[in-house]
C-alpha cells in the first residue's frame, strides 16, 4: 500500500515540476542560459535557480520587514544567476561567447539598456518590453581577470527596484544598474 502512494506522490511532484517549466519557459523574459552554452555548469562557482513557490515564499517572509522589497519579489517568476570563474581557462572563448549570446539576445527582441567596455570587462544588461511594461532582464558580464556572470529575471520588474534584488541576493552586478534610468 505505501509503494504506490509513494510512486503516486513522486508522479505527481514530477508532473507539477514539468508543468511549472513549461510554463516558466513561455513567459516572454525567460532566457533558456544552459542552451546558450556560455559555461560548463560543472565549472560554476555560483548557481542560483529561486523560482515559483521559492519566490513566493520569499516574498510573502520578507512582507512585514520590509514590504518593498517583498512587492518586487511578488512580480517575479524566476531568478536564475550563474558565475564562472576565468582563472585556468582561455577567457577570449568565454568572451566570445558573452558576445554570441548578446546578440542571440538582440535578435530576439531584447532591448540593450547598458553596454559598458571598459579596459577588457564587458558588462550588458537587456531587457524584454511589452509597451510600457519590462517581463524580463538579462545581464551578462565578463570581467576577464576574474570571472564571467549571466542573470536572466523573469516576471514583472520595476527597474527602480533591481538594485534591491542585487543587494539581497549579493550580486554586485546588478547594484551597478542605473535605478533611476528608464527604458526608452
Amino acid at each position: 500500500m505505501r509503494k504506490p502512494i509513494v510512486l503516486l506522490t513522486a508522479l505527481l511532484f514530477f508532473a507539477a515540476a514539468g508543468a511549472r517549466a513549461q510554463k516558466l519557459e513561455s513567459q516572454p523574459g525567460y532566457v533558456p542560459i544552459e542552451e546558450l552554452g556560455l559555461f560548463p555548469a560543472d565549472k560554476l562557482s555560483v548557481e542560483i535557480n529561486i523560482d515559483g513557490p521559492l519566490l513566493r515564499m520569499v516574498a510573502e517572509a520578507t512582507k512585514r520587514e520590509d514590504p518593498g522589497f517583498s512587492a518586487v519579489l511578488a512580480g517575479l517568476k524566476s531568478i536564475k544567476v550563474q558565475v564562472f570563474p576565468l582563472k585556468g581557462v582561455d577567457a577570449d572563448v568565454i568572451k566570445t561567447r558573452i558576445g554570441r549570446s548578446a546578440h542571440w539576445l538582440e535578435d530576439r527582441g531584447w532591448v540593450s539598456m547598458l553596454k559598458v567596455r571598459d579596459q577588457g570587462e564587458e558588462t550588458y544588461i537587456y531587457l524584454k518590453q511589452a509597451g510600457d511594461r519590462i517581463d524580463g532582464l538579462t545581464l551578462l558580464s565578463f570581467n576577464p581577470k576574474d570571472e564571467a556572470v549571466v542573470i536572466n529575471i523573469v516576471g514583472r520588474i520595476d527597474p527602480a527596484q533591481i538594485g534591491r534584488i542585487g543587494q539581497s541576493l549579493n550580486l554586485p552586478q546588478l547594484k551597478k544598474l542605473p535605478a533611476t534610468r528608464k527604458p526608452e
